[in-house]
């Protein structure tokens, strides 16, 4: 292989970054669980087959073996080309081009998988809850990345060439690679169904949500944007950018719950109550928050948070998504729970 046509398919990101770079730095590292390593291997014998010139030692793998691979691909496209001009009697230099743009597609998807997977390297590498979250299962079952996730990743993941779609795909490869099973594969086929007005109104919906769970696990029990009045309900959001033609939207992708006007759901535990109980914080704008009590009567109110609730797709792909500022919702936020002698910590 040429350093040019392998500089091409190893190529990562903007900064440089390879592929094979990105996960030798990974599987080097001594902190890294077995678990995690043997599902960095079988997802980059899945989705990185250009990675030919990466050290035996760190790929369990023969360089040779692949380099034979390749070649072979190489005979089979010419003898391709040679039945297709035989059986179809076509000029051989149309056939040629034909098989050669099917062969620049195969090659611009290994491309695009080459760049995702290095993206998931190097957010495993920087993650320590994600390369500790598979150590406490004793299932080995559970351990391991389920093939037809790969298969549905591989499929949806491979048409993505916009460098924002890359990172969140490698956001859930990195996910599914530390914990399998975080993202379904029905989470990945919306992922790559949506269009650029419906990822918008997604990071429009993270970036004024609440979101309540173990966060560091990345797993979410609950999101939702509350409504600033109950009486008015979803009528508040208006002015921020989720009038119904939008909620519509993210509702015909399964984004958010079907019933998003009439939602609730307990946000007791995020209330400092003191007597030694712990609150448990809730997410929003990218920061851990508690609620304070402001009188005594508010400690033992109960507290449900009515607004436009995540679906159980839109819970999973909430880590996905980088966030906006929106200060002003945040401000709004405040005074909605000021209404009920509870102050926003955070």
């Amino acid at each position: 292989m040429t350093d040019e046509k392998k500089s091409k398919l190893t190529t990562a990101d903007d900064e440089g970054t390879t592929a094979g770079d990105a996960v030798i730095d990974l599987i080097s590292g001594s902190t890294i669980p077995d678990p995690i390593r043997r599902n960095v291997f079988k997802a980059l014998d899945r989705l990185c087959s250009a990675l030919i010139d990466i050290p035996v030692g760190a790929l369990e793998r023969t360089s040779a073996e692949k380099r034979a691979e390749a070649e072979g691909r190489i005979k089979i496209r010419e003898e391709i080309t040679a039945q297709i001009v035989q059986q179809m009697k076509v000029d051989p230099e149309y056939a040629r081009r034909a098989v050669n743009r099917y062969g620049e597609k195969i090659l611009r998807e290994q491309g695009n998988l080459d760049k995702i997977f290095a993206i998931s390297a190097d957010l495993l590498k920087n993650d320590k809850s994600a390369t500790s979250a598979n150590q406490d299962s004793d299932n080995e079952e559970k351990k391991t990345i389920d093939d037809d996730w790969l298969n549905n990743f591989e499929k949806e993941a491979s048409q993505k060439s916009s460098a924002d779609m890359q990172l969140h795909f490698g956001r859930i490869l990195a996910g599914e690679i530390g914990k399998p099973g975080l993202y379904s594969i029905k989470a990945v086929k919306i992922l790559g169904e949506l269009d650029q007005k419906a990822a918008t109104l997604f990071k429009l919906l993270c970036s004024l949500s609440v979101v309540l769970g173990h966060l560091p696990s990345k797993y979410v029990r609950d999101g939702r944007v509350c409504f600033l009045d109950e009486q008015k309900g979803k009528e508040t959001l208006i002015q921020f950018g989720l009038t119904n033609t939008e909620l519509h939207i993210l509702e015909e992708y399964g984004l958010i719950q079907s019933s998003f006007y009439d939602s609730s759901f307990p946000y007791d535990v995020c209330v400092l109550k003191g007597g030694g109980k712990v609150p448990i914080p809730f997410r929003h704008q990218g920061k851990d928050r508690i609620l304070v009590p402001l009188t005594e009567e508010a400690k033992h109110q109960s507290l449900n948070l009515w607004g436009i609730a995540f679906s159980k797709i839109g819970c999973e792909l909430f880590n996905v998504v980088d966030q906006d500022a929106m200060a002003p919702y945040t401000e709004e936020l405040k005074k909605f729970f000021a209404k009920q002698n509870l102050q926003m910590v955070g």
